[in-house]
């Protein structure tokens, strides 16, 4: 009988916390949350499915899913600054880091970052890795994000497609 109290403590602690976090505060502060990560998420979502083949139903409908999950149990959608950084690297490469690869990347990473969250290493992981080298990367997936685009520019794009057409006129 004393194992069912705390499970059941568990669960009306988390009810209450999902209903808490599925509060709206501000109107404003909500639409300004879910604008936010779109301005990039968007375009990477697009520039995968046309350098990648990627399918853009089933991408959509999962990252939904998990911002909801998220949104629920922790009151914030989880950033994924990370797999931004995995796109940028599938999209300015060649054929060579396909979808498979896009995949393998995102579990590897979500398993390490996993891992630092649970064991407490990553504030640990913060404090070593310095702040220039963070910008520095950013900077450096940026750039190579501007390259890319430029690439695309120059070619007709079929979204229905996921295609790169021929040179624009």
């Amino acid at each position: 009988m004393e194992n069912s109290e705390p499970a059941s403590g568990f669960a009306t602690a988390t009810i209450q916390k999902v209903r808490k976090n599925l509060a709206f505060r501000s109107k404003w502060s909500e639409v300004n949350g879910a604008m936010g990560d779109l301005g990039t998420y968007i375009p990477i979502v697009l520039a995968l499915t046309v350098a990648k083949d990627l399918n853009l139903g089933t991408t959509l409908i999962f990252t939904a899913v998990y911002n909801i999950l998220t949104g629920a149990l922790y009151g914030v959608p989880m950033p994924v600054q990370p797999m931004k950084s995995i796109a940028a690297v599938a999209i300015s490469s060649g054929s060579s880091f396909g979808i498979p690869e896009i995949m393998a990347a995102g579990i590897c990473t979500s398993g390490a970052l996993f891992l630092l969250g649970v064991t407490g290493l990553m504030e640990t992981v913060y404090r070593l890795i310095p702040l220039p080298i963070v910008r520095g990367v950013q900077l450096s997936q940026g750039l190579s994000f501007a390259m890319t685009a430029v690439k695309y520019i120059k070619k007709e794009q079929n979204f229905s497609k996921a295609k790169s057409m021929g040179e624009r006129h």
